[in-house]
């Protein structure tokens, strides 16, 4: 609990001050990560919550794969083009330790890892941030943190929260990290 009061203190302090010279895409994005995520859940229409990852991927890492221009692809739609190979390589489900390790490890290192859980029209993508894995009872092992909207519960769409408040079932979930 402390590392994480620390970690987002962290975030917080370079979001308000300058920061120091090695700090990372997280803290130069966090305050737009934490507006996207409070605008999707305050109903402020369906881009903050229907695009975010695709918006986040390139303001982030400056994937612009699921973007044309301003429109941008809908999180399921997402969801459905991962599958399809391309620049992502799938890491295996979420219901394994070893999975979610690596992937933690993979986007504290820098790396754009995303969790995907694929369903024709209520898929779910969420973005894996850097940082130490939180126990989860739900899911019974630790998991790392995650930023992700949700469009079907506006209100469950989180920043820096463990992947285990977007999914409930982790078998149904596939990490990929981009190659």
């Amino acid at each position: 609990m402390l590392k994480r009061c620390l970690a987002v203190g962290t975030v917080m302090w370079c979001v308000g001050a300058a920061c120091p010279a090695g700090e990372t895409t997280w803290d130069r994005n966090a305050k737009w990560l934490q507006q996207q995520i409070e605008a999707c859940q305050q109903g402020a229409g369906e881009l903050p919550c229907r695009s975010f990852v695709p918006r986040a991927l390139n303001q982030l890492f400056g994937i612009d794969e699921f973007c044309q221009s301003e429109a941008c692809l809908q999180t399921h739609e997402v969801a459905a083009e991962i599958g399809k190979g391309g620049h992502w390589t799938s890491l295996g489900r979420a219901s394994d330790q070893k999975v979610l390790t690596q992937a933690q490890e993979m986007a504290t290192g820098g790396l754009p890892v995303i969790a995907v859980q694929a369903a024709s029209s209520q898929g779910l993508v969420a973005i894996i941030m850097p940082g130490g894995p939180f126990p989860s009872q739900r899911w019974s092992r630790n998991v790392p943190l995650a930023v992700g909207t949700r469009a079907d519960k506006p209100l469950d769409s989180v920043y820096a929260r463990s992947l285990s408040f977007l999914f409930s079932e982790p078998e149904k979930v596939t990490l990929y990290a981009y190659k």
